[in-house]
């Protein structure tokens, strides 16, 4: 038989361990939700597909995180709407602003205005300032994706081809770094190949098709468009399509698979790297209720449930590989 002072002294000792554990922890037994916080995730602009499935995966997430949810952007890609968003979201007193970029400078004196209220801010896919976030969840490694985006062109193309490039804005971070990142890359294995223009649609699907048009009208003898944005590798996929240079001129791009699938499979595009964005929209979730709770640090090691083990690099995580749509696979995804 057990004594009453046994049990009394089993029960001190349990106290004692939920005590020292936390009162809500997360199923990993690493994340403190026990206090309910509000995070925005901000866009470049609302509507795009990319960023709809980051936001998919990061409402799932914030329901498991205890996090209020807010998911809100200017509606075309304007620096200025970002700004306007971040000052509406620091006087309602957000826990965490998530961003991917249109400018990286011109965001960052709101954003450094908003860490000293005690925001914290994560960027992710498109970064800011370096001194006006605590962390930025990068896509995939540049010379990577670079590599990824040259080569889902250069097999069709041949080793000597024009290539046209077809952005988003001039000072969109993220696609500069991707646009250096290529032309190093190519550089380097096709000295041969050419860019003949860099052209931009303001990830506008509209004026990512008139750039297309132009592109192709301007420069007929370009047999491959890169462009590294979701609204402009549809659009240029959409003017190849138009014009019937279907299998003349290939592209390829950064989009989800939901808006190429029928570019893929018409052959306009043959290959088209970028990530799980569903995944990605969780992983910056976990990461703003870390940078919260001062639970990471800016060299670190954290393992997030579903979504894998990530290293911390002077404040930097990489997310991913890049993931290369094809025909034969991108049917098993869908987002």
């Amino acid at each position: 038989m057990i004594k009453r002072h046994h049990i009394a002294t089993l029960a001190a000792a349990l106290g004692m361990a939920a005590a020292l554990v936390g009162p809500a922890l997360a199923a990993d037994n690493a994340v403190d939700t026990s206090k309910r916080i509000k995070v925005a995730m901000v866009p470049k602009l609302i509507g795009l597909s990319v960023f709809k499935a980051n936001e998919q995966g990061a409402r799932e997430q914030a329901k498991k995180l205890n996090i209020d949810f807010l998911y809100t952007g200017p509606v075309t890609a304007s620096a200025q709407g970002q700004v306007d968003v971040f000052n509406s979201l620091i006087a309602r007193r957000f826990d965490v602003i998530t961003t991917t970029a249109n400018n990286p400078t011109q965001l960052a004196p709101t954003l450094r205005r908003a860490m000293k209220k005690g925001i914290k801010v994560v960027s992710y896919d498109s970064d800011v300032s370096p001194d006006a976030r605590d962390f930025f969840i990068q896509n995939t490694s540049y010379p990577a994706f670079g590599k990824a985006l040259v080569e889902s062109v250069a097999k069709y193309t041949g080793a000597d081809a024009k290539i046209a490039i077809l952005s988003s804005t001039k000072d969109a971070t993220i696609q500069n770094e991707w646009i250096n990142a290529l032309k190093a890359y190519m550089a380097k294995t096709y000295p041969k190949m050419q860019i003949v223009t860099t052209e931009y649609g303001e990830s506008s699907p509209s004026k990512s098709l008139r750039a297309g048009l132009d592109i192709i009208q301007a420069h007929p003898d370009v047999t491959g468009i890169i462009a590294p944005d979701g609204a402009a590798e549809v659009g240029a996929a959409a003017a190849v399509q138009k014009l019937g240079k279907t299998g003349k001129i290939f592209v390829t791009g950064a989009s989800d698979p939901d808006a190429i699938r029928q570019y893929v499979k018409s052959g306009i595009i043959k290959a088209s790297p970028l990530w799980d964005e569903v995944k990605e929209g969780a992983l910056v979730m976990y990461v703003a209720r870390l940078a919260h709770n001062g639970a990471l640090k800016p060299n670190d090691h954290f393992t997030a449930p579903d979504l894998g083990s990530y290293d911390v690099k002077n404040r930097v995580i990489i997310f991913s590989k890049p993931l290369i749509f094809t025909a034969d696979n991108i049917d098993q995804y869908k987002f």
